[in-house]
């Protein structure tokens, strides 16, 4: 039985969302992100699954040195293992879903039945890694921190203006400093380089359509790479939208996850 685990001086964390006895499902936070921000799909969770989410070295407020220590992947794959059962599904956000995608490439034995990846950073290998893509990388990143910053504003009675508002996500952004950014772009560039054609687990990968995280002519890519996976581009979501959309999600998972069974071991399809 999976308890809550603090976080732990590796900074690794785990933290039960749902209740009751049925399939697992573990959810991954993006960069700058927290395992609080999957809250408000829990509230909506439509109950068969247990929703856990992970607390892991990249949340807000992190000093970007646990890349030395490994990739996102790897360190998923370590905490997976730390929960002791098998993994039904696995839903990634953003740096999340990056983590996913390079964890399904090399799942360590057991493979979960389901993937949901929302709005990840995938680097098709056409891409040419030069300064122009860094500044594009960086511009979309602006755009995530920025609509999580909105999110958390929404609820406040009084918004800040536009001038104001663009200041709260400059300071946001440099708390991140030139040397999280720098980490933050080489794990986008590595996506390149994941070898997605021989992942057999069944992946949705959801983006809102003005999201520069993954851009049409990228999500086609991914889902060239990856067989198993379908993008799906939605018009009215940001890149948090498991966040806004929450209630909206909830549904669509359950529809997705009621049909998900496990990949058999030792087959090659």
């Amino acid at each position: 039985m999976i308890v809550d685990a603090p976080t732990a001086s590796d900074g690794v964390g785990v933290h039960r969302l749902t209740g009751g006895g049925g399939p697992l499902v573990v959810a991954v936070h993006g960069a700058e992100g927290s395992w609080r921000e999957w809250q408000p799909l829990a509230a909506a969770w439509p109950g068969r699954h247990r929703l856990v989410a992970l607390d892991l070295p990249w949340r807000a407020g992190n000093d970007y040195g646990w890349e030395l220590r490994g990739t996102p992947g790897q360190w998923l794959g370590d905490a997976v293992d730390r929960l002791g059962e098998p993994v039904h599904a696995v839903l990634g956000h953003s740096l999340g879903g990056n983590a996913v995608l390079e964890w399904l490439c090399a799942p360590r034995g057991h493979e979960p039945a389901a993937a949901v990846l929302f709005a990840p950073f995938y680097r098709p290998v056409t891409d040419t890694v030069d300064a122009a893509l860094e500044r594009e990388f960086r511009a979309a990143f602006r755009v995530a921190v920025a609509d999580g910053i909105r999110i958390a504003l929404s609820t406040r009675a009084q918004r800040p203006d536009e001038q104001l508002f663009e200041s709260i996500v400059d300071t946001a952004l440099n708390r991140v400093g030139e040397h999280g950014l720098g980490v933050l772009f080489r794990q986008f560039v590595a996506t390149g380089a994941f070898d997605l054609a021989g992942v057999r687990v069944p992946a949705r990968v959801l983006v809102g359509e003005t999201d520069p995280a993954l851009i049409a002519r990228r999500g086609a890519a991914l889902a060239a790479a990856m067989p198993t996976a379908a993008v799906s581009y939605r018009p009215d979501y940001g890149h948090c939208f498991h966040i806004s959309h929450a209630d909206r999600i909830a549904a669509e998972l359950a529809a997705f996850l009621a049909d998900a069974t496990p990949v058999p071991l030792g087959t090659g399809e």
